[in-house]
């Protein structure tokens, strides 16, 4: 297929069947994401009937927490992302940028099918933070 004729269909809208295989994708990694979640919810709490006792004990431990907790949070705005994008299926706006009202390309669908943005407004969108942090 030639690159001209693969542009040109990028920019049609999804179908159908495109739509729910997207809408699939998404679905299992919501699953994926909150069983995740749930793991390092439960690793997180700690047994009261673990009661650590030496100072090295406790700081490798309030590492080990911070880190969890870090990880957790990663895991509950991906979830969030997820969700907005399930939203967009009742709006009739999944697969569209946020940012150009322009289709996203396939396959920037296929791998983040939560994406919110294009790849060249995504692009611009970082030009503007990098401008913006080294003033």
């Amino acid at each position: 297929m030639s690159q001209k004729r693969k542009d040109s269909d990028e920019e049609k809208p999804l179908s159908k069947k495109e739509l729910e295989h997207f809408k699939g994708k998404l679905l299992e990694h919501r699953e994926e994401v909150a069983t995740r979640i749930r793991g390092r919810a439960d690793s997180a709490r700690v047994d009261e009937a673990d009661v650590l006792t030496e100072e090295i004990d406790q700081a490798a431990h309030a590492t080990e927490e911070a880190f969890t907790m870090r990880l957790l949070d990663k895991e509950v705005k991906l979830l969030r992302e997820i969700e907005a994008a399930l939203q967009k299926f009742d709006l009739g706006e999944y697969g569209i940028c946020e940012g150009t009202g322009e289709q996203i390309s396939r396959p920037r669908l296929e791998a983040r099918p939560w994406t919110r943005y294009s790849v060249s407004y995504k692009e611009q969108l970082e030009r503007e933070k990098k401008g913006r942090a080294s003033r």
